[in-house]
């Protein structure tokens, strides 16, 4: 006895609607729409830096390995040698405003 084929369940009415905006791009009545964050993270001092670290209640080495980041580079931006920029920004922040997001990521990436 030859197997029926099996149709997959889906909503026809997104279907369509997805047919129908792909067909408008297409004839270039829309446009993709993208979005730009307002604000961007404000740069961080030594002080900042080693207060987050000191949130964290963990050492320069520790600190650095959370970060992913080599320990002179963590030791350089709280004594204010260096300032992070870009990705270390936004994670400094992150570390900042929610550390057990930080903390958690790295715990469940080692293990």
């Amino acid at each position: 006895m030859p197997k029926t084929a099996k149709i997959p369940d889906f909503n026809f009415a997104d279907l369509l609607v997805s047919m129908q905006q792909g067909a408008a791009h297409a004839a270039g009545k829309i446009t993709a729409r993208t979005h730009q964050l307002k604000t961007r993270p404000k740069a961080l001092t030594g002080t900042d830096i080693s207060r987050i670290r000191a949130g964290l209640n963990v050492s320069q080495a520790v600190f650095a390995d959370l970060l992913n980041v080599p320990k002179a580079t963590a030791v350089a931006w709280e004594r204010g040698l260096r300032s992070p920029s870009g990705a270390a920004v936004r994670l400094l922040q992150i570390a900042q405003d929610t550390p057990d997001t930080l903390l958690v990521a790295a715990i469940a990436r080692s293990a």
